[in-house]
């Protein structure tokens, strides 16, 4: 980068480190004035194939596509939980009481990037594309899967027929929470192209956003987005001219060399800086700021959760006895101080604890949770996890006035989370024929060996890889034997969706329930999502290897349910229930979505006390964080 002020040297993390201080007039490495571009460093480190930009295909997806180029029919106000039209003109008309038919309208006077019109044609040859090469194209079963057929009434308007009753439409051709999940494509871009579509990049692509690309590094380290100048026609349905012309997602390295540059004002968001780094570097440059002032200092509202995947399918891990005996020999507590240093808040049930999902999936389980039983009679639920946690974080210095209290420690820390018990882990071991070797580790129920695969990213997600090791090193002091795997963003990607290669996989997509509408990820729950546990063929959906026929049945049942009424909730929670019982997927926290920012070039970020949006630089409703901060005259 082109350095433009003064530097002086001060120690961070047990080494040097250099602050410079950009002057008015500075540029970036890329060429664009630093007071008009805002830098994020990117979700997963560098992309592998950052010329893959076509979204009918697996593509490079954290580079901004979903934040700044596509745009969808009904957006996510992520504030409230509600959507919000942007392509289209209003919400659809229902026109059949099974709600499988609907029209849409679409807004006049949107155009691509390189200035053609958007119209119904373009959504009729996406969907002409998605289903003719169905077999082919990697990212369209979710079109091809929810859509029985499709009419142009007009250039600005369609009509769809669903296989099946859907009322959550507007969430399904729209966004639910963090994008799209497919994307329409320029019909003049694509149409010339004939079966080469298939294989088709879309480099540099064109897009519907009020950014486009102006240019991106082929080895995959960033990619550059500039403003539109024609915004005001792009599908964001916009009224004010963003103040920020360049958008410049880069990878920064390792931690500790992104503490470096985020402390030099190199760049504006980081993705997932581990506490003790943004502490660090708090120290060091007043500007940057976490989402909260206190205590756990960071946003808990992610539709998502970490948890661990099960291959449920798989043995030893078909036996509940088994998935119950490693959420026991779990120190949660231990975990989230070594690897969050106690910032985290603990979620029991298979989804998110939030201000949304609590009164209406949290709340009314807790009792039921309090009397839940296993095994002999075991009581496994501690609702003093919260309580517990504030007096161990007290007494290793943590600030009391810091630390929530009161009926606070529950909104901070959750309602609670399963016993640290690994004499009862045991116990259920043993009740299933595995005992612990001379070696002191458990075995398999024959005798022979047991290590555990456990699938954990390598430091492109700094801190999911540091919960991973911390639960490791949890399991391997109750005496199993692991092997805590790490691997790059693609193969981690290829595991989850691979029974053979999988067995324990942590992950942050458990379950993302955003608002009342469970189905968002538990649809997906279906015996047509099970593949055999040893298959190598790509899963479509499931990653969770949930095969409880229970499970199945209330999906299916609740599909012409109304979203949000009380029957639609009730199964909601009896899916929890089972999945929880059996402990089919070990459900961990919320996801801590450590996210600083640096307000040395840029203000008005989301924050705790400014929550106009989710603070997540990789879900489409960035959008309204590059539309809402302010320049600060740097």
């Amino acid at each position: 980068m082109a350095r433009h002020g003064r530097t002086w040297m001060l120690p961070i993390m047990g080494a040097l480190m250099t602050t410079t201080v950009f002057a008015q007039g500075a540029m970036t490495d890329v060429g664009t004035p630093r007071s008009e571009t805002m830098i994020v460093q990117t979700f997963d480190g560098r992309s592998s194939n950052p010329s893959a930009q076509n979204p009918l295909n697996s593509y490079a997806i954290w580079r901004g596509f979903r934040e700044l180029g596509w745009a969808a029919l009904w957006e996510m106000d992520t504030a409230t939980g509600e959507s919000y039209p942007e392509l289209a003109d209003g919400f659809p008309e229902v026109l059949n009481d099974e709600h499988t038919k609907f029209r849409v309208k679409i807004r006049e006077g949107i155009k691509w990037s390189d200035g053609e019109d958007f119209n119904v044609d373009d959504i009729i040859f996406t969907f002409d594309t998605a289903f003719k090469y169905r077999d082919k194209l990697t990212n369209v079963s979710a079109i091809t899967r929810l859509v029985d057929s499709y009419e142009k009434i007009d250039d600005h308007t369609f009509e769809v027929t669903t296989a099946t009753p859907v009322y959550d439409f507007v969430t399904r051709m729209g966004v639910y929470t963090w994008g799209m999940p497919f994307n329409w494509v320029p019909q003049h871009v694509f149409e010339p192209l004939g079966d080469e579509v298939v294989t088709f990049q879309n480099a540099p692509a064109v897009t519907l956003g009020a950014y486009k690309i102006k240019e991106f590094d082929p080895n995959g380290f960033w990619q550059l987005w500039e403003l539109r100048e024609d915004w005001d026609e792009s599908g964001w349905n916009i009224d004010e001219e963003p103040a920020v012309k360049y958008v410049y997602y880069k990878d920064f390295g390792t931690e500790e060399t992104r503490a470096l540059a985020f402390v030099q004002n190199q760049y504006d968001v980081d993705t997932f800086m581990s506490p003790d780094s943004i502490e660090a570097a708090k120290a060091r440059n007043p500007n940057i700021e976490t989402f909260s002032a206190t205590f756990p200092y960071h946003d808990m509202n992610d539709a998502c959760s970490y948890g661990i995947y099960i291959n449920n399918q798989k043995a030893p891990y078909d036996m509940p006895e088994v998935r119950w005996a490693l959420a026991l020999a779990l120190d949660l507590e231990q975990v989230g101080i070594s690897a969050m240093s106690g910032q985290f808040k603990a979620s029991p049930l298979p989804l998110a604890d939030t201000p949304i999902t609590n009164p209406l999936y949290v709340e009314p389980l807790e009792s039921w949770l309090e009397e839940l039983t296993i095994g002999d009679g075991y009581k496994p639920f501690n609702t003093d996890f919260g309580a517990d946690l504030v007096e161990t974080l007290a007494a290793q210095g943590v600030d009391q006035a810091q630390l929530p209290s009161g009926d606070a420690v529950e909104a901070g820390f959750g309602i609670g989370w399963w016993k640290h018990d690994p004499e009862q882990a045991a116990k259920m071991l043993e009740s299933v024929g595995m005992a612990k070797g001379a070696d002191g580790f458990f075995t398999m129920p024959d005798g022979s060996p047991w290590v555990l695969e456990f699938v954990i990213p390598g430091d492109w997600n700094k801190v999911l890889q540091r919960v991973g090791f911390s639960i490791a090193d949890s399991w391997r002091q109750a005496g199993f034997n692991v092997n805590a795997r790490q691997v790059d963003n693609g193969e981690f990607g290829t595991v989850q969706t691979t029974n053979a290669r999988m067995e324990l996989q942590i992950n942050w997509s458990n379950s993302c329930t955003y608002n009342a509408n469970w189905q968002n990820s538990w649809r997906n729950f279906r015996a047509d999502n099970v593949l055999p546990a040893d298959s190598n063929d790509a899963l479509v959906q499931n990653y969770a290897r949930i095969v409880d026929e229970r499970i199945f049945d209330i999906v299916s049942e609740s599909a012409s349910l109304e979203i949000g009424t009380e029957e639609f909730v009730e199964n909601g929670r009896q899916i929890a229930k089972y999945l929880t019982e059996d402990m089919q997927m070990i459900n961990l926290m919320n996801i801590p979505t450590t996210i600083p920012t640096n307000s040395t070039y840029w203000t008005n970020f989301p924050k705790q006390d400014n929550f106009y949006a989710a603070p997540y630089t990789w879900w489409s409703s960035f959008k309204k964080t590059v539309t809402n901060v302010e320049p600060t005259g740097q």
